[in-house]
This record gives structure tokens, sequence and C-alpha cells, in this order.
């Protein structure tokens, strides 16, 4: 009997480690559930239209340990002290929206030029604890520019040049620059404009597209960090169905009794599809097409029987240039 009591005793005591063991294991991850959340580090403000654009990262490893963001926002009394890291004396700051976890952007409308606005984000986890504040992003929107105006195109051998009239003058257009944004759907463009840094002059430069239509759209802004961008001008359609190369130059001929050979030179545009060759015998009223070449020449095999004229139009997407300069083609005489 005093044997069974012993077994039955090491066995409970093999089962109570066991347990104290298990909970050991999990004991880690129930603690650091527990734990603060990540700040928010990298925090950028924008102010686009009637928006103020707050933007921050969080690492997506950390995204899946917490509920969200709290955004909080004071207004500046023009007194404010803006400390080491997230320390801001005199500021009252409120909770204004709480936005889930793959959040990663706040749109605030409620503000008005001239004034302060401080910004900071805090963290909430799953078991509801708060992460120490972000840094503070301070926020001084401006008066916004006029929308450009005027917008034009014109096509050069291999790029679209876009222009438009420049805002202000002297005083007023110091400090001021453009963001010029392109899309192949009318009326939809994205955030991120075409240029890389903020255009000082009215124009751009764009490589040339020729299978469809481009859309384009400037907008101006004030060189300010929060970069103060207003509303966005009237749209530009680039449609390559309206590109017209320049006629074909310099054509020269080399005839036989029984071929002509023409020759030109090549058209500078890239975008020059090919040529087209035209031919009025002596016979005839009128010129007709005769054939078309991707290279600038061409042989025609009709037999010079009698004098006959010839000109070329280069072939753009869609349409021709003007017609070269006509030349005149004579049956060799036999000497």
């Amino acid at each position: 009997m005093l044997l069974r009591e012993k077994l039955l005793y090491l066995l409970l005591l093999i089962a109570a480690l066991l347990i104290v063991f298990s909970c050991g294991k999990k004991g880690d991850p129930t603690l650091k559930s527990f734990e603060k959340p990540q700040v928010v580090k990298d925090i950028k403000a924008v102010h686009r239209e009637d928006e103020l654009i707050i933007s921050w990262s969080y690492p997506s490893s950390e995204r899946e340990k917490i509920k969200g963001f709290y955004i909080e926002k004071a207004i500046g009394n023009g007194q404010e002290v803006i400390g080491k890291g997230s320390e801001v004396k005199g500021q009252d700051f409120k909770n204004i929206v709480f936005l889930k976890s793959d959040t990663s952007q706040f749109i605030d409308k409620d503000f008005k030029t001239g004034k302060t606005y401080l910004y900071k984000i805090r963290v909430y986890s799953l078991r509801d604890v708060i992460s120490d504040d972000s840094p503070v992003i301070k926020v001084f929107p401006k008066e916004l520019s006029k929308p450009p105006v005027k917008l034009s195109y014109k096509t050069t051998n291999d790029s679209i040049e876009i222009a438009w009239q420049a805002i202000g003058n002297g005083q007023e257009a110091i400090g001021l620059r453009y963001n010029i944004y392109k899309s192949y759907e009318k009326g939809k463009y994205g955030a991120s404009p075409l240029n890389n840094a903020p255009l000082k002059e009215p124009a751009f430069k764009n490589k040339i597209e020729t299978e469809k239509s481009v859309y384009y759209t400037v907008r101006a802004l004030l060189d300010t960090e929060l970069k103060d961008e207003g509303y966005p001008s009237e749209e530009l359609e680039i449609n390559p169905e309206s590109f017209v190369p320049s006629k074909p130059n310099k054509l020269k001929y080399v005839p036989s009794s029984q071929k002509v050979y023409i020759m030109w030179d090549e058209n500078q545009e890239i975008w020059t599809k090919g040529y087209r060759i035209y031919r009025k015998k002596a016979s005839e009223t009128e010129f007709k097409l005769i054939g078309e070449s991707i290279l600038p020449a061409f042989t025609d095999n009709d037999p010079l029987s009698s004098k006959r004229s010839y000109y070329i139009t280069a072939v753009g997407p869609k349409k021709e240039s003007i017609s070269s300069e006509i030349i005149e083609v004579h049956p060799l005489v036999e000497r």
C-alpha cells in the first residue's frame, strides 16, 4: 500500500511540473502583449487644395499587434515651443480620430490658412496599451495660388513640350513652383507628380506617345516645407492622331528605261511611321498614290516611257504631312 501511494505521489508531482513548465512557455508572449507598442516615428504633412494630408510609416510586422492609431491635434497659439522628442509645452492636444491598423494617412479638412496646427500619433495595442507619443509635426498652411492657365504643347523630333502661362511676376513669383500630373484616363490623376522635383519654370518636356491619348494637368505650389499645392489647371489632352510630321525634303531620282529610283532625306521625327509616294503621268490630270515605304527610298517599276512627276508625304500616327516639292522625271534620250 505504501508503494502504491508513493507511485501516485510521484505521478502527481510529474503532472504538476509539466503544468508549471507549460505555463512558463506561454508566459513570455502573454507579458509581451502588455508591452507598449512601437512609437510612430516618421510623420509627414502636405497641404493640397482644401486638405491637410498627414501620413506616416509603421512596420508591417508590428501592425498585426495593434488595433490602430489615434490622431491627436492641437491649434497653435503663436507661443508654442516644440521640445526634444515628442515633448510639446503649452499645447492642448485632443484625440480627433481613431484609424485602423492598416491605415497610413489621415486627411484633415478642418483648418484655416494662416494658422498653426500640431499633430501627433499614438498607437493602441490589442490589449489597449497605448504607445508613447510620436514626434510632433507642426504645420502652417498658407493661402494657395491660382491654378495655371493656357496649357499648350508642341511636338519635337522625340518628345512633347508642354507649356503654360507663368503665375505672377516679381515678388509674387518668387518661391512659386509647379507640379505636372499625367494620366491615360480623362479626369483621373494619381497623387504623385510626373516631375521628380517641383518645377521652377512653366514648362515640361516628356517622352512622346503615339498609341493613345495622354492627359496632363498642372498645379502651382509654394516652395515651403508643407508644399502648399493648389487646385489643378484645365486638362490638356494630347492625342497622337493630331501629330503631323514635317514634309520630306531633298528628293532625288535616278532614272532608267525600265525603272525610276527615288530617294529623299529621312524625317527626324522618331514617330514618323513611313512615307507615301504619289505620281502623275503626262496623260493624267491628278496625282495618284502608287506605293508606301518605311525607308526614305522607293522604286517605281513602271517603264519610263513619258514624262512623269512625283511627290512624297511623311505619315505620322494618323495623319500625313504636307507634300514635298514635286520632281519631274523625263525619259532617257538615246545618243
